[in-house]
């Protein structure tokens, strides 16, 4: 009976030797690293998460805090998850966050499914904690099982190597260290340290996508099976990494400029048009920014100048031999604003939303870069502004007026370029100056101008 009891315990210490050395790997702890590390357990009050938090309070190098959500979609079962982790946290003397959703009535407000609304709600509360709270990382219950889930969910919808990675270790700030683990070890660890945990009737409810999955590949769990999965994952991994650093070297290639803040990448349509397989290089390229359709991307390679294409947050416009790949924010960040100058000192500068400076009667030898203008003809609160459909002015040195749309086509200004090319208005209204092309000719300066207003880009 010693005996037994001994083997009982042994089983128990290296049982949890074996889950807790895992863990300590995903945090980077060590005999030389000591330091705390700060983190939020995501806790459902399922068998994962309390099995995960139970495991890092075992580990004194982490310092632990809990985020549970609340969706409201099983009533009073709902309330008494949020009361068994709350009873928990306060046994453990542990900060708990707890957060209350509408869930079904976000659903279908933007129109996702149940599951989707769910993960959006869980996902935006959780980098709102990180950045608020200054984690080190967002730590997630998800186990193997679930990556296989994943992996078959995907390759039903239809998916490329990326969507049969299952679920990532690690993303960011969100990190999973029961992901080498399966269902069967995560229960047995329960049953040995005692953890209790709640049981979610959802999860057996088979109009679920998951659910139904998981009761089908219930039959076939066996060692060999999830070993085999294993090693295919980790296959694709190897072929996943070795085509996004291919599709790293295709995106410098065909790049002439690129930056971020507000977005903006300009591409050579010759050197995508001969990349082969096109299809897939398109998709690999372009998909991350909404755009899907192949059909319409391959169109747009030999389109006229200012044809595009619109996702949700981006756009692609066809300018001569480029493409331009641009937020919405970059092109629609300067439309209905209008800067209002109100009046002139001798020296006046504007840093918003070009960097303009104004001089009164400037000196000769100033006046090579400046553009001149009749002072006394101009009417305050002068405006700055982008263009506006029936927008006309009197172009310098030309006869009569032009429409300001069909002055940007003769020039071959792109789509981009007119909604980033700004507009000295008059107090009266009149287009005075496309600033850094063309000033009206009606400002001119003339032999009966008393006084100069000079303007010059800083």
């Amino acid at each position: 009976m010693l005996n037994l009891l001994v083997e009982i315990v042994m089983e128990k210490i290296s049982y949890n030797h074996f889950f807790i050395d895992k863990i300590k790997k995903y945090f980077f702890l060590n005999s030389l690293n000591k330091m705390k590390k700060k983190v939020c357990v995501a806790v459902s009050g399922g068998l994962d998460s309390m099995v995960l938090i139970n495991l890092l309070l075992d580990i004194p190098e982490i310092e632990s805090e809990v985020a549970h959500c609340n969706f409201s979609l099983r009533n009073q079962e709902s309330n008494e998850d949020e009361f068994f982790i709350r009873n928990f946290c306060d046994k453990q003397n542990i900060i708990c966050h707890v957060k209350k959703f509408d869930t079904l009535n976000f659903s279908k407000k933007y129109k996702l499914s149940i599951q989707m609304a769910a993960r959006k709600l869980r996902y935006d509360w959780f980098s709102k904690l990180l950045k608020k709270n200054s984690y080190e990382y967002m730590v997630l219950g998800h186990h193997f099982d679930d990556s296989i889930e994943t992996f078959f969910i995907n390759a039903f919808r239809g998916t490329g190597i990326k969507g049969l990675l299952g679920i990532p270790e690690k993303n960011k700030k969100f990190i999973r260290p029961l992901s080498n683990f399966n269902k069967k070890e995560i229960l047995h660890y329960a049953k040995i340290k005692n953890i209790k945990w709640r049981l979610d009737r959802s999860n057996q409810n088979i109009k679920y996508l998951r659910n139904k999955i998981r009761s089908v590949l219930s039959r076939f769990y066996s060692f060999s099976f999830q070993n085999g999965l294993k090693r295919t994952i980790n296959h694709l991994y190897d072929e996943n990494f070795l085509i996004e650093n291919k599709i790293e070297e295709v995106r410098k290639e065909i790049t002439i400029e690129k930056k971020n803040d507000p977005f903006f990448w300009k591409i050579e349509c010759k050197k995508i048009k001969k990349l082969n397989p096109l299809s897939f290089y398109l998709f690999k390229l372009f998909s991350p920014y909404g755009f899907n359709d192949i059909h319409s991307m391959k169109h747009l390679i030999d389109a006229q100048s200012g044809k595009q294409l619109i996702s949700k947050i981006y756009r692609i416009i066809k300018s001569r031999n480029h493409w331009l790949l641009v937020s919405h924010k970059f092109l629609l960040e300067n439309l209905n604003k209008i800067y209002i100058i109100q009046n002139l000192k001798i020296v006046k500068k504007m840093f918003l939303p070009v960097n303009i400076k104004f001089f009164l009667n400037p000196k000769k030898e100033s006046k090579q870069n400046m553009c001149l203008i009749d002072f006394d003809k101009i009417q305050f609160p002068l405006l700055l502004r982008t263009w506006r459909t029936g927008d006309f002015f009197y172009p310098l040195k030309m006869k009569g007026k032009k429409k300001l749309s069909k002055y940007y086509k003769e020039k071959k200004f792109s789509l981009l370029k007119k909604e980033h090319t700004w507009l000295l208005i008059n107090g009266n209204g009149s287009i005075i100056l496309i600033l850094g092309n063309r000033l009206d000719d009606r400002f001119k300066v003339t032999e009966n101008t008393k006084k100069i207003l000079g303007i010059t880009k800083i």
